[in-house]
């Protein structure tokens, strides 16, 4: 296994479990303690994670956003059972704006089947996903390239974004708090997502259960502007109640 291969799958360890100790992954991936050390430090100077005493623990910091491959594979069956979900909510003819996380991502292989799908997206990714969608008019919003997310953002993105009116928005988001709204990470990934929230008859929002109840830096919208939340485990009593005093449907993978 090469190194970065390596600092990937600690960084969905950590994603799952919060923390690791070196000695448990000197064991797994077969390598001395030392070299272990060596990823944790690595991934600390990125600012992805706090080593502590015999390992380290996930930097839960409102304003870190992880890299675009650590996310893509994190939690990655259940984004794929959320998308798949989603894929009967769309409709042929729809015309749709999908945003750059990693679980809209996985709608596109759901969606090439359907017919006379128009897609507005920030994201590369989805871009390269659907270029060979028969059926599928893929218009990418253009704009500032981010490496870390591959995704399109800033004023020209926004401003594209901002001449069409869609059935749909489909978007996820880093945070969902009862108290603070849906939220995300990235000031200029907010910025786009509130753009499309703004101009789609419909939101949908995909959120594995990894997300609630946590606190990120910047807000995108609030509740009442969701129709949908598309997740993969049952919520809480209060969350239950709290989307149906809200309109919210809540919809199970």
């Amino acid at each position: 296994m090469l190194a970065i291969e390596r600092r990937r799958e600690i960084m969905t360890i950590l994603q799952d479990g919060k923390s690791v100790l070196v000695s448990d992954l000197s064991k797994k991936f077969d390598v001395t303690e030392e070299t272990i050390r060596r990823d944790l430090e690595k991934l600390e100077r990125e600012g992805l994670v706090k080593r502590s005493y015999g390992g380290a623990v996930l930097n839960e910091n409102t304003s870190m956003d992880l890299p675009f491959d650590v996310r893509e594979i994190t939690n990655i069956e259940a984004k794929q059972k959320i998308a798949q979900k989603v894929s009967s909510f769309i409709e042929d003819g729809d015309t749709l704006m999908i945003d750059s996380s990693s679980t809209a991502l996985q709608l596109a292989k759901y969606i090439k089947e359907k017919k006379n799908i128009t897609v507005i997206t920030n994201s590369l990714s989805m871009l390269l996903e659907l270029n060979n969608a028969e059926n599928i008019r893929t218009i990418s919003t253009g704009g500032d390239l981010r490496s870390s997310s591959l995704s399109f953002v800033g004023y020209l993105s926004e401003k594209a974004i901002k001449s069409y009116y869609v059935d749909k928005a489909i978007l996820s988001c880093k945070a969902i708090n009862m108290n603070k709204g849906i939220l995300e990470s990235s000031e200029m990934e907010a910025y786009i997502k509130k753009a499309m929230v703004e101009r789609a008859q419909k939101t949908f929002l995909l959120l594995d259960s990894t997300k609630f109840d946590i606190v990120s830096f910047v807000n995108i919208t609030e509740f009442d502007n969701i129709h949908s939340i598309f997740t993969d485990k049952k919520l809480s009593p209060e969350w239950e109640q709290f989307c149906q005093d809200r309109n919210v449907n809540i919809i199970y993978s």
